[in-house]
C-alpha cells in the first residue's frame, strides 16, 4: 500500500516531504489550496518574498471585483495568472488548483465549490508559467500563516491531488494478542485481534502526515457513542461497523459498514479541523478484516470493495439510518 502523503511534494505547516537540493526547481506540478467560504473582502491569501540570490515572489490575491490573481516572479521574469471574477459563491469549502507546466508553456487555474450538486467550478488558462524553486516552497510552507480563509495548501507533481485513503489516529488503541496497543506503536509482526478472522499478523503500518482541514478533515468519534472510554480520530473515509436494532430492522443484518464522514452530526461525531496536518497510520493485514479499537470495530484493508467483511451502506441508506437513530448528518464546514 502506498502512503497517501507520498503523492505530495510539500504540505503547509510541514514543508517538503523529501530532501531536495538547495537549487532544485519544480518545472511542472499542481498547487492546491482549500479555502473557507464565503470569500468577501480583498485580501492576500498567500505571500512569499525573497531577495536571496535574485528577487523571487509567489503571492496569491483575492479581490471580489477582479477574482483570483497569482503573481509569480523569478528574477527578471514575471508571470501573472488571473481567474476573473465573479467567483462561484456559497458556504463551505472551495478548492483553488493551479496546474503549471513550464516546459509545455501552459497553465490552468480552477476555483471549485466542493460538495456542490451540481458541481460548480470556474477555470482560466494561459501560457508561459514559471518553475517553482523548492527552497521557496519550503519557506512558504513552514512560515507562520496569519488567520484567514486558507485552510491548507500543498503541491504535487501529479495532475490531480492524491486520492483520500482510510487511516486511524496514532493514539487509537488497537486490540492485539498482548492487549491494547496505540496504533502509532504497532510494528510488523504484531498479532492484531480481528472480529472476523481471529488473530492476524500485521504486515505493515504506514505512517502518514496528511492535510486535516477542508475536504480532508478527519472525524472525531465521540465516546461513549462509538468507543468505550476515549474519542477516536479517523479519516472521513474510514469504515466502521454499526450495529443495533435499527440496523437489523432496516437491513436485515446484525451490522453494516459506514464511512466515518457520514456520521458527522455535530454531537456524537465531529469534523475535527483543529490542526492543518495530522499524523496517522494505515494498517495492512494483507486482507480485509475488522479490528477492535476501544470497543469500536474498524474495517482495515477495504479494497477491493467486493472483499469488505460487511455490507457497506449507500448514501441514501446512511441518511435513512441516521434519521432513525435520531441524528441529523451535517456536512463538514
Amino acid at each position: 500500500m502506498q502512503g497517501f502523503d507520498q503523492g505530495w511534494v510539500a504540505l503547509s505547516d510541514r514543508g517538503l516531504l523529501a530532501p531536495a537540493a538547495p537549487d532544485a526547481l519544480l518545472h511542472q506540478g499542481l498547487f492546491v489550496m482549500e479555502l473557507a467560504l464565503p470569500l468577501q473582502n480583498v485580501g492576500l491569501l498567500l505571500d512569499h518574498q525573497s531577495n536571496a540570490g535574485w528577487p523571487r515572489t509567489f503571492a496569491i490575491f483575492h479581490d471580489p471585483a477582479m477574482g483570483i490573481v497569482i503573481l509569480h516572479r523569478q528574477g527578471k521574469e514575471v508571470a501573472r495568472h488571473v481567474l476573473p471574477a465573479p467567483l462561484p459563491q456559497g458556504k463551505g469549502t472551495a478548492r483553488l488548483s493551479f496546474h503549471f507546466d513550464a516546459p509545455a508553456r501552459n497553465w490552468r487555474l480552477t476555483f471549485e465549490l466542493l460538495g456542490s450538486d451540481p458541481p460548480v467550478a470556474l477555470t482560466a488558462t494561459g501560457q508561459n508559467p514559471l518553475p517553482i524553486p523548492l527552497s521557496d516552497l519550503q519557506s512558504l510552507c513552514t512560515r507562520p500563516r496569519p488567520t484567514g480563509p486558507v485552510l491548507w495548501f500543498g503541491l504535487t507533481e501529479g495532475a490531480a491531488p492524491p486520492g483520500a485513503a482510510p487511516w486511524i489516529g496514532l493514539r487509537t488503541p488497537v486490540e492485539t494478542s498482548l492487549g491494547p496497543v496505540l496504533a502509532g506503536h504497532l510494528k510488523p509482526g504484531d498479532m492484531l485481534l480481528t472480529a472476523d478472522h481471529g488473530p492476524l499478523p500485521l504486515r505493515a503500518a504506514h505512517r502518514l502526515a496528511l492535510p486535516a482541514r477542508g475536504s480532508f478533515a478527519p472525524v472525531l468519534l465521540r465516546a461513549p457513542f462509538y468507543a468505550q472510554t476515549q474519542d477516536l480520530l479517523v479519516s472521513a473515509d474510514q469504515l466502521l461497523a454499526i450495529s443495533g436494532p435499527e440496523v437489523e430492522y432496516l437491513f436485515g443484518t446484525d451490522a453494516v459498514l459506514m464511512p466515518a464522514g457520514a456520521l458527522v452530526d455535530g454531537r456524537t461525531a465531529l469534523s475535527d479541523q483543529r490542526r492543518a496536518i495530522t499524523g496517522s497510520v494505515a494498517l495492512d493485514l494483507g486482507r480485509p478484516a475488522l479490528i477492535e479499537a476501544n470497543g469500536s470495530l474498524l474495517a482495515i484493508g477495504q479494497d477491493p470493495a467486493s472483499d469488505l467483511p460487511l455490507r457497506c451502506l449507500q448514501t441514501y441508506e446512511v441518511l435513512t439510518l441516521m434519521m432513525l437513530l435520531g441524528r441529523s448528518p451535517r456536512r463538514a464546514a
